[in-house]
């Protein structure tokens, strides 16, 4: 199970860049105005 590394949420085995993008630009859109530079991948998910 992938989480998001923000708050936690759990996004599933293999969230695509659409569902990363819209979780992240929902529920953490203050990190998302300051990261608009990285990729939803790059934002959310943790590195293993």
């Amino acid at each position: 199970m992938i989480q998001c590394k923000i708050c936690g949420t759990p996004l599933g085995k293999g969230p695509n860049t659409q569902d990363l993008e819209t979780h992240w630009k929902k529920y953490h859109l203050w990190h998302w105005e300051k990261n608009q530079d990285k990729t939803p991948e790059d934002a959310l998910l943790k590195k293993r």
